[in-house]
């Protein structure tokens, strides 16, 4: 039997995939992540106001691929004379599988624009306005070890009813770092 020039090379490959591949992968159903976040955040409505928010967050995997996730966030807009407040809850598809852990999800929640210019007296807008949304939120988290992950977290909302006085989106981009346990 003759063997191709090609087939040294192949099998020298595979062995060196074999070599360098990770020995398990290990993903955890029934593990919970509790953390914090700050960052940058927008508010969309006629201009858009810049801001300093931050939140925390908790996520409980219900398989290895599915994760139901709460949020609490604030933010800053001095530009608008604004704070924002949010509670959102949903799930995340998560693919935990690798120390690099990407997610993307769905929530719903309640929002609170806050002004903090004169507000709420006759002629003027109301103090709070409270809103419905619903969100995608994304990241990719970096697993230092079984405990601790620190990553990148992103959320879109869709704010409803969208027009009016108040903003029609808001969007998050926070670092973030979380405690894990529970596997």
């Amino acid at each position: 039997m003759r063997c191709s020039p090609a087939a040294p090379l192949t099998a020298a490959a595979l062995a060196l995939v074999a070599l360098l591949a990770p020995s398990q992968a290990d993903a955890f159903e029934r593990q919970w992540h509790a953390g914090a976040s700050i960052g940058y955040a927008l508010l969309a409505d006629g201009g858009t106001y810049p801001g300093l928010g931050g939140g925390l967050h908790v996520a409980y995997g219900l398989t290895d691929a599915f994760n139901v996730m709460a949020e609490l966030d604030t933010a800053s807009h001095p530009g608008g004379d604004l704070m924002f407040l949010g509670a959102s809850a949903g799930a995340a598809y998560v693919i935990d599988i690798l120390q690099w852990v990407p997610y993307i999800g769905l929530m719903t929640g309640a929002y609170d624009s806050v002004r903090l210019a004169p507000c709420g007296s006759y002629g003027r807008p109301s103090c709070h306005r409270g809103q419905f949304g619903v969100s995608i939120p994304f990241g990719i988290d970096y697993a230092f070890n079984r405990q601790f992950a620190a990553g990148f977290a992103g959320k879109y909302t869709l704010l409803l009813p969208g027009a009016g006085d108040g903003p029609g989106s808001y969007f998050t981009a926070f670092a973030r770092a979380e405690f894990l346990w529970g596997y």
